[in-house]
């Protein structure tokens, strides 16, 4: 008897975001086919092997790539027949499993040639497209400065729309649109809703782009006149303003920042980037959802925050707030973070998202899990070397660590094209085509849906607030190909304030023993603080009146430990300046240039030395000798606290990032430890998990002051049930 058609939604249920097939909810974890020739059709072989292991494991999730570009010929008539390829191949290799598409709605190259002028610009090179030749990769040179339709063109919206409602309505009338249970819209840079070329060029300045920017200037200000006294540039009207070059973009005002009586049309252009693309992305969504007869899933990359190369403002999702308010997108994903810190054995292996906020505004959360394993390596990086035992460590870490923070993943495999094991004994095989790996799956997956019936408890009691729309106001300059290697993270350069207020922060926290959570700015009047002992302000350079009046009687209240990183509050929106940062922390604040910028930071034994590349404008704190924690190399206050009623509060002029250190300031605010060691150590939704490079004995503390005396095996993770103490993973 056949199973009726899957109506699929995303509901709060107990504390978390929870995907619900059919009424029925299920542990979002996903197996996931590559966009690369030879490993992306269902029914092939070697995939259809991969989807038929992951199957017999207990994974009934799968998702496939598809390309608009694929079912639609020059005559732009739409023939779905690959789609139902795609999904039959799924489910006759597991007759139980759902579908999640991943639909690319680029353009495709013979609609670019017909509509030039709907195409990407980029500010400091011009447009260049390599003839394709054989089976391409249709991602692979979304890093140059490709052709590609702008987001910004509404010709393309009005065209994409139209193909996409017809999609949805011919899939869903047939028995394997039954079998789907999402759609993750795929644009921008591989596919990730990034700006193309963005890592070393400048985009968007195309036609589109400059009529959008335009029309959008003219919404904002209303008149020339307006328009001219806002950007203090007489004589300026909307009609003839273009988006800003390059040399504009990567100039600053005062250390990294821009001023707002000077560079206010840069934080415009920037404004129309973010929204613009959000918008794109939101009303593609939303005609999913009105286009699908049945309730169903949307999905996208979106959400990036964390690992993305000192390049927010040119190309990452500054727009969250927008996206987590919306009804009409379900999910939000990203990759793990691209650096040493987060991938590497011993790393934390956390997502890009800021994934608290996410939870909270009832989205579901999906890491995407591209990490090699010792059968075939890497195919983008020839020199990754693994063991088994390894790739075990790493896998418990990747696939429970959004669990744990009240999300799900999917297992991405670009095993196939990587390379054969043996030549003579095998073809190609997927990254977990092994059986230590396929159990060790199958005993994660288990730990996740046990976990599925509970209540979601994340027992943080230190709170991160972020703000993405930050990176307006900060300068960030292009990458250099020449030397890049991907994950890499770039040099301090002329703003090494946020990634150590970002990537170093989270990294250093998941290695604390601390239990964080993470917030938007926006948050600051409506969430619960009372949980929260310590709270650090990592990337919130601009505070207005009202966020500052909330701090004030919300946050820095209550005994609570507040923390101000590099240039939080320097900038109010219409100004910059260290008396505005002097006013948030009650610290006297004062800015210099520094030959020398290396800072020493000590804190009750624990010790951080920061250097940063001369030379350097950093902020300076003028405190009695008694009240600092840190000093620049010329004996100036870099770090300091003072106390308050109702409050302590600290200014780092750089953002601690050693765990030791954050270690002493959370106990020092009375937070839980739960491990004196430099361990990745993660808690939530019951688990307490262990990745350790060293290993060695260790003493864990419980929430409810229950101590676990433990040996660790050297390059492991151990998984505790967080009420018991006992073993599930290990």
């Amino acid at each position: 008897m056949p199973r009726p058609p899957l109506a699929s939604s995303v509901e709060m249920r107990a504390g978390r975001p929870t995907l619900q097939l059919n009424g029925t909810p299920h542990a979002p974890h996903i197996y996931a086919l590559t966009d690369c020739p030879g490993a992306r059709w269902s029914w092939e072989e070697v995939p259809a092997r991969n989807i038929w292991l992951f199957g017999q494991q207990g994974v009934r999730l799968f998702q496939v790539d598809l390309w608009f570009e694929q079912m639609l010929g020059g005559d732009d008539k739409l023939d779905i027949t690959l789609a139902k390829k795609q999904i039959a191949g799924v489910l006759a290799a597991c007759p139980e499993g759902a579908v999640m598409i991943r639909l690319h709605v680029n353009a495709p190259a013979w609609w670019l040639a017909q509509n030039p002028d709907e195409a990407v610009g980029y500010a400091d090179v011009p447009v260049s497209e390599s003839d394709p030749w054989g089976l391409v990769r249709r991602v692979g040179t979304d890093g140059d400065t490709p052709l590609r339709a702008s987001f910004a063109s509404k010709r393309w919206q009005d065209w994409i729309t139209a193909h996409l409602r017809d999609f949805c309505t011919q899939l869903a009338a047939t028995p394997e649109g039954g079998g789907l249970f999402s759609i993750q819209l795929a644009n921008g840079l591989y596919g990730e809703w990034h700006q193309f070329g963005f890592l070393h060029h400048d985009p968007d300045t195309g036609v589109a782009a400059t009529k959008s920017y335009r029309t959008w200037l003219r919404a904002r200000y209303n008149s020339d006149d307006r328009l001219a006294a806002a950007w203090q540039r007489p004589g300026a009207t909307i009609d003839t303003v273009n988006p800003p070059g390059t040399p504009e973009r990567e100039r600053a005002d005062l250390g990294p920042l821009r001023d707002p009586q000077k560079q206010q049309d840069i934080i415009d252009y920037f404004t129309w980037l973010h929204g613009t693309m959000a918008d794109c992305l939101l009303s593609l969504a939303a005609t999913v959802k009105q286009s699908w007869p049945r309730p169903i899933v949307t999905a996208a990359f979106q959400g990036y925050f964390y690992g993305q190369f000192a390049r927010n403002a040119a190309g990452s999702h500054l727009a969250h707030d927008k996206i987590l308010a919306s009804p009409h997108l379900d999910c939000l994903c990203s990759p793990a973070s691209y650096t040493d810190g987060v991938r590497a054995l011993g790393g934390s292996g956390h997502g890009r998202g800021i994934t608290g906020a996410v939870r909270r505004a009832g989205k579901l959360w999906l890491d995407e899990n591209d990490h090699g394993t010792f059968l075939v390596g890497c195919p983008w990086d020839r020199n990754f070397k693994t063991t088994l035992e390894d790739d075990i460590a790493c896998l418990r870490r990747n696939v429970l660590q959004p669990v744990l923070r009240g999300g799900g993943q999917w297992w991405f495999d670009f095993g196939m094209i990587a390379g054969t094991p043996s030549f003579a004994g095998y073809g190609n095989v997927g990254w977990w085509d092994h059986p230590r790996l396929a159990a060790e799956i199958k005993a994660i997956r288990q730990v996740a849906q046990d976990r599925h019936t509970h209540p979601f408890i994340r027992p943080a009691d230190v709170l991160v607030i972020h703000d993405p729309w930050s990176f307006r106001h900060t300068v960030a300059r292009r990458w250099s190909l020449e030397g890049f290697k991907f994950g890499d993270q770039p040099p301090v350069g002329p703003n090494p304030f946020s990634g150590r207020g970002m990537d170093g922060l989270l990294e250093g926290l998941y290695r604390s023993g601390l239990v964080p959570d993470e917030a938007l700015i926006g948050e600051l009047a409506t969430l619960d603080f009372s949980p929260f002992k310590l709270v650090i302000f990592g990337s919130t350079v601009v505070l207005d009146d009202a966020q500052r009046r909330l701090i004030a009687t919300r946050v820095a209240t209550g005994g609570r430990h507040v923390v101000f990183t590099g240039y939080v509050g320097w900038s109010d929106g219409t100004a910059i300046g260290d008396a505005l940062a002097t006013a948030v922390s009650g610290l006297p604040t004062a800015g210099r240039d520094a030959a020398m910028p290396t800072s020493t930071l000590q804190l009750d034994g624990a010790t951080e030395v920061q250097t940063l590349e001369p030379p350097k404008h950093v902020p300076v704190y003028e405190v009695p000798a008694a009240q600092a924690v840190g000093r620049w190399a010329d004996g100036s206050i870099s770090a300091a606290w003072r106390k308050t009623d109702d409050a302590t509060c600290w200014s780092f002029g750089v953002c601690p990032n050693a765990p030791a250190v954050l270690r002493a300031l959370g106990r020092r605010a009375g937070c839980h430890v739960m491990n004196d060691r430099d361990d990745a150590t993660t808690m939530g939704d019951g688990l307490l998990m262990v990745h350790t490079l060293a290993g060695g004995p260790r003493t864990l503390r419980l929430p409810d002051g229950k101590t676990l005396s433990v040996t660790l095996p050297p390059r492991s993770t151990t998984v505790f049930d967080a009420q018991t103490g006992a073993v599930l993973l290990g």
